[in-house]
């Protein structure tokens, strides 16, 4: 029987990988887990991951193993680009898309897999299927806002909006309610932003805060009839419900090292209405949600070129299908293919494995946050001069 193995880097990862180890069912040993040592000793066929977070670490602990890329988002935040260009940190066997148009990113980054497998994303099965939204402790009478920002200093809207945030959508849409489901490590990364959205909610009728950022934004997608968001993967999952989005652009975004010219998060803008200053808000607001179809055959347009005909809510159950197909064969062959990537000796990969730690443990991303984030996105904002688009 093949092993399967699903490497969950942050709590978010869960929700993805965990109805394809449940499709899997008993047709394969299984283990999902945060511990990349528990993964490696559990020495599986196939490896299932949502970032490229670790990737070199189990190309070296794991060389017989197949290394899938469930993709965790919709836009790439020039991350792949900061990665080492040595293969065995960028490139997977495998990486699940939507449609064929989205493979195009991968050859930017220098990033192509063996092969792509044309499954769709698994995260967006339950928007496609239309599952019931969560019960919240809001009024089902009114019209509901989701305000889904990232975390990402120079791309965010948090910091723009602050404590205004409720007024401004309120504004000229008195009553509704609003859903405020900050990225999954904001939690940890900015507690400042949190501490704010607290007290909103705590002075707010009708006003909720999902304090588990790593919950799943899809059950707060369903419950929404707008999306207010900025620079995050949540614009373009909502589109899968066909519902009107806002996105709110930071002044800074071309400063932010995560920007990058070529997402189509920067190049698909006109999916929903942009907005530049917060004093705009509440008139993009009041219009989705008084004309919703307004945009449609954009957001229509791109839904086609992101997911494809892949949009009837069984992704995961195509995922589980090709990861046993291409674990017999693995069990049967018992040895890498042609195209594995080398390995570099442990002084290398070993520094860029020791970064991806630190920079994945919340406190030290807080000191370091603190003391050079603002300070090195001003001075490259001086550089740049004027933003642009």
């Amino acid at each position: 029987m093949i092993r399967v193995a699903f490497f969950a880097h942050l709590a978010f990862h869960r929700p993805i990988v965990q109805p394809i180890m449940e499709a899997l069912g008993t047709r394969c040993r299984c283990l999902l887990s945060d511990d990349r040592r528990a993964i490696v000793a559990f020495d599986p066929d196939v490896l299932v991951m949502t970032s490229h977070a670790c990737l070199e670490y189990f190309r070296h602990h794991l060389p017989r193993a197949l290394a899938v890329n469930v993709r965790h988002g919709m836009i790439g935040k020039a991350i792949v680009h900061r990665l080492p260009r040595r293969s065995s940190a960028r490139r997977f066997d495998f990486v699940c898309v939507g449609a064929e148009a989205r493979i195009e990113s991968y050859a930017r980054a220098q990033a192509e897999p063996g092969a792509y497998w044309l499954t769709g994303y698994p995260q967006l099965d339950p928007l496609f299927r239309r599952d019931p939204p969560p019960r919240l402790p809001l009024d089902p009478r009114a019209k509901t806002v989701l305000y889904a920002p990232t975390w990402n200093l120079g791309l965010s809207s948090a910091g723009m909006l602050g404590a205004r945030l409720v007024e401004l959508i309120r504004a000229e849409a008195p009553g509704v309610n609003v859903i405020i489901k900050p990225h999954p490590v904001i939690g940890e990364w900015r507690p400042e932003w949190m501490a704010c959205w607290e007290r909103l909610a705590a002075a707010g009728h009708g006003v909720h805060l999902v304090r588990d950022t790593h919950a799943d934004v899809t059950a707060y997608m369903l419950a929404a009839d707008a999306l207010i968001s900025d620079a995050s993967s949540a614009v373009f999952e909502f589109l899968a419900l066909d519902r009107p989005i806002i996105l709110i652009t930071n002044s800074l975004h071309r400063a932010d090292p995560a920007y990058e010219a070529e997402d189509i998060i920067w190049r698909w803008r006109d999916v929903g209405e942009e907005v530049r200053d917060p004093a705009a808000l509440p008139g993009a607001v009041a219009r989705a949600l008084g004309d919703p179809g307004a945009r449609g055959d954009r957001r229509k347009h791109y839904a086609g070129i992101l997911f494809g005909a892949l949009t009837d809510g069984r992704n995961h159950e195509r995922v589980a299908e090709r990861i046993l197909a291409v674990g017999a064969e693995r069990a049967r062959a018992e040895r890498r293919p042609a195209q594995a990537p080398v390995i570099p000796t442990a002084p290398v990969w070993l520094w860029h494995d020791l970064k991806t730690r630190l920079l994945s443990s919340a406190p030290i991303r807080r000191i370091l946050m603190r003391r050079f984030e603002a300070m090195r996105l001003r001075a490259r904002s001086r550089k740049l001069g004027p933003s642009g688009p």
